[in-house]
């Protein structure tokens, strides 16, 4: 009887049984008829609604998102020095100072690729070069903060320091000369204002005289 019932599938299983204990199969059909088909429909209905409401942005739950959304967005955030973490920065050095530049605007850091020189390009214009198969103009990184002239490049690569090729996005692509690339390191910003002889891509000075530039200026003078 056993082998025959559970050949047989479920629902012979379930027949079995309910022949086997008729106040079952009573029960089974009083709970059948008992069922107020309308009031599931509703209830499904009342379902489906909240739930669209909710994907068109709109109900209590929606609602909830968009004011803990609001709180967040009203949060102050922490600078860097307030919250005791610095920001990831290459260190380099030009002819006379030492830069810190945010690494999230650097790409590729590569030996002085061979320059071609630019007739009549503005002072801080070394030249061009070709570093991972695109040209970029190179800038003079001394030359753009102090505003004198280029410095004297040797043409010859592996001799002239180091090319840092900038995060443009669309703008043009471009490179900054330095010397020597010291170390990467997280550089906690100093709260004391900058001297105005500074020059306007020095956003602070810290206290082994290192110069923070601005990026964004940087990178906005370069671009265009």
């Amino acid at each position: 009887m056993d082998e025959t019932l559970a050949g047989a599938g479920a629902a012979p299983l379930i027949a079995a049984l309910d022949s086997a204990s008729p106040d079952r199969a009573a029960n089974r059909g009083s709970v059948r008829a008992s069922i107020d088909w309308d009031a599931v429909r509703d209830k499904v209905a009342h379902r489906s609604a909240d739930l669209e409401a909710t994907f068109a942005g709109r109900g209590p739950w929606a609602d909830a998102v968009l004011a803990r959304r609001a709180e967040e967005l009203a949060e102050v955030p922490q600078r860097d020095d307030e919250a005791g973490t610095g920001t990831p920065m290459l260190v380099a050095r030009g002819a006379e100072t030492l830069y810190g530049l945010e690494l999230r605007h650097l790409g590729h850091i590569v030996p002085m690729p061979r320059l071609a020189r630019v007739p009549g390009a503005p002072p801080a214009i070394l030249g061009v070069i070709a570093v991972a198969g695109k040209v970029m103009r190179l800038f003079d990184l001394d030359s753009l903060c102090s505003g004198t002239h280029a410095s004297a490049v040797i043409d010859r690569p592996g001799h002239a320091g180091y090319a840092i090729v900038l995060r443009t996005g669309t703008g043009r692509p471009a490179a900054l000369r330095l010397h020597e690339v010291e170390r990467v390191a997280d550089i906690v910003l100093p709260r004391t204002s900058v001297p105005a002889e500074a020059g306007p891509l020095v956003r602070a000075i810290t206290a082994d005289r290192m110069a923070i530039l601005d990026m964004a200026a940087l990178l906005d003078l370069v671009k265009t």
